[in-house]
């Protein structure tokens, strides 16, 4: 490059040009200083920024519906741990009727409704007798049911516990309380602001003649057959 600056002065003299030569002379030692000023100074290195992906919450991740995120943290709800119900239903003989009370009962009190349910929830059912097994799987089922909406349904991913995923949903919404007989012990030191006093849960007891919840007074008592 230094060349081509050097080459306006050569010009000037190939040309015969009258002038004099100290001009070619100074006009060449300007640009050399120039040249080597420009040269000199840091360049600039343009670097690309990987764009970091967003992480989003597992509760979101897995939500099927997509009805988790658009939850009022002012909305009293109730969290159940529906596979847990449902098998303490059927233990006693009432399959899916008790769950199904309780999810009717607490919505007409005003509650909004979320049910987890493990991802073997369709076997489980399909098992029992609820439908044929040749039936595919679908929300339809559990809505006729268990007498759930659509955007009240969460069922988890396969090999995914929902433990965790009920006392996130505790965590996260102030005004809401679990209903479920699980104690969850083995999580009491990961939530401990959730699991501070007796009110963050409620269980369940089905008698011969009624369905009850603890430390909760229904509205309507649910009375069996």
């Amino acid at each position: 490059m230094i060349l081509s600056f050097l080459a306006v002065p050569a010009w000037l003299l190939a040309m015969n040009i009258n002038l004099d030569l100290t001009l070619p002379a100074i006009i060449g030692a300007v640009l050399v200083v120039v040249y080597l000023f420009i040269d000199k100074q840091p360049k600039t290195k343009i670097t690309h920024r990987k764009r970091q992906a967003v992480k989003t919450h597992r509760l979101l991740d897995h939500d099927r519906a997509g009805f988790m995120r658009h939850l009022r943290l002012d909305a009293k709800t109730v969290i159940f741990d529906g596979s847990n119900i449902y098998y303490y239903g059927h233990d006693k003989g009432y399959d899916a009727v008790p769950l199904g009370m309780l999810i009717n009962q607490l919505r007409n009190e005003g509650y909004r409704i979320v049910c987890f349910f493990d991802a073997n929830i369709y076997y489980t059912l399909s098992e029992h007798g609820a439908f044929p097994k040749s039936e595919d799987h679908s929300w339809a089922l559990l809505q006729d049911i268990f007498g759930l909406e659509p955007l009240e349904i969460y069922v988890m991913p396969g090999g995914v516990q929902a433990d965790q995923f009920i006392l996130d949903a505790l965590k996260y919404l102030p005004v809401s309380f679990a209903v479920t007989n699980d104690q969850y012990r083995d999580y009491t030191a990961r939530y401990p602001t959730v699991m501070r006093d007796n009110r963050w849960r409620k269980g369940v007891v089905i008698s011969t003649t009624e369905v009850q919840l603890l430390h909760h007074k229904l509205q309507k008592q649910l009375l069996l057959n």
